[in-house]
């Protein structure tokens, strides 16, 4: 009987690769994910805000469908579409808190 060499190669799916590069990349954003979590007020923090007539831009930044199928709307809110915050950020003031919400 001859003695036949096996060659095993172990042979990745590309969604697997797929998988690992998501995790990956997942380990790597993780910082930058958990800062912006931080950086998220609830309703009643922003209300306190107002009350306090702290100097606060907020942005309403839903979109136009959205904001006007919306029974919800914060009173001196500035709106500016989704698509249209590139052209617009510029005009914002840098010098006060800048406050974002959408649906």
């Amino acid at each position: 009987m001859q003695n036949a060499k096996c060659k095993i190669q172990s042979v990745k799916h590309p969604v697997q690769r797929l998988y690992v590069v998501f995790i990956a990349l997942g380990f790597l954003l993780l910082p930058f994910i958990a800062a912006a979590a931080d950086d998220r007020i609830s309703i009643k923090e922003l209300k306190a805000k107002m009350d306090k007539g702290e100097d606060i831009v907020i942005l309403d930044v839903r979109t136009s469908s959205a904001y006007m199928g919306s029974k919800i709307k914060i009173k001196g809110a500035v709106r500016i579409d989704p698509d249209s915050i590139e052209r617009k950020y510029q005009s914002l003031p840098k010098d006060k808190e800048i406050i974002t919400y959408c649906t």
